[in-house]
């Protein structure tokens, strides 16, 4: 099980399934992704998808699943910018703290 997942909580003690291990990747892609701008710098769903090739739709399922995590904020100012569920995000110190903790999670 994935250092990222226990501590998303996303995962039981006994079993996950493949939808499951798909959404915590993603999130972790894009956790990490977030982390490369500025602390305070808002960041749009067009840049994450170029770092991470991932399409909007994975992208959007990883924003709730981290905003819910409470690793990333999503102001509400701001309409959301279609095809993505929102305008920006920006990591919170608790989702650089994680990633701070868990460097090798693969």
């Amino acid at each position: 099980m994935h250092n990222l997942a226990r501590c998303l909580g996303m995962f039981g003690d006994s079993s996950f399934d493949e939808f499951n291990i798909d959404v915590d990747l993603m999130a972790k892609k894009v956790l990490e992704a977030i982390a490369g701008f500025n602390k305070g710098e808002f960041v749009t769903g067009e840049q994450i998808q170029k770092k991470t090739n991932l399409t909007p739709d994975e992208i959007n399922k990883a924003v709730k699943v981290l905003s819910k995590a409470l690793l990333i904020n999503i102001p509400q100012v701001w309409n959301k910018l279609p095809p993505y569920e929102f305008r920006v995000v920006e990591i919170t110190d608790l989702g650089r703290s994680l990633l701070a903790d868990y460097p090798e999670d693969k």
